[in-house]
């Protein structure tokens, strides 16, 4: 997560001094604070946009949401030569607080991923479930193997066996058999 001009800290007092350095002061986007408890943490800087959608909050409350949730700071001290005011707050558990590098996905991501997976599963779940309830079609076994006998042929089936097919179509003539329809090389002749 940290660049080379970025560090991360869980150092109450560091934090502290970095922001004042840059007149930051501790706030909480307006509205997302459920009854007595601090809502999103921000540091707000003078001049920017923090104007109406920033409430100002005491350093105590600032530190007491930031380790109720386990945060850390990301920042950078310069950036281009000049001071940097660049911040974000992270879960600790995403980041090594020794070496600034990114461990795994955020709370975020890993909800989002636990989501489709919690997704896909419940598809798979209804696929094999509409599976299990529309009926198969039944296969015919052959009656040899199913143990029934057949009931004689009629009359009629056996005088036309060899004939041609029931659905009017003709057999083709033993004689005929290998010979191509094109005129071509013929078998058997």
């Amino acid at each position: 997560m940290a660049t080379k001009s970025s560090r991360v800290t869980i150092d109450h007092e560091e934090i502290r001094q970095w922001a004042d350095a840059r007149c930051g002061r501790p706030s909480m986007v307006t509205g997302t604070g459920k009854g007595d408890e601090t809502g999103i943490l921000r540091i707000d800087f003078p001049g920017y946009s923090g104007r109406g959608t920033l409430e100002p909050i005491s350093w105590d409350e600032f530190f007491d949401t930031f380790e109720k949730h386990k945060l850390a700071l990301v920042y950078s001290a310069h950036a281009h030569g000049h001071r940097s005011n660049f911040n974000k707050l992270i879960a600790r558990e995403t980041v090594d607080l020794e070496t600034g590098e990114k461990l795994g996905p955020s709370r975020h991501h890993r909800k989002l991923a636990e989501q489709a997976r919690a997704t896909a599963k419940k598809a798979t779940a209804e696929k094999t479930t509409a599976r299990k309830a529309t009926p198969r079609r039944a296969t015919r076994k052959s009656p040899v193997a199913s143990g029934e006998h057949r009931a004689p042929r009629s009359e009629a089936a056996r005088t036309t066996k060899g004939q041609g097919s029931q659905r009017g179509g003709t057999r083709q003539n033993p004689e005929r058999r290998g010979t191509s329809r094109g005129g071509g090389r013929s078998r058997g002749r």
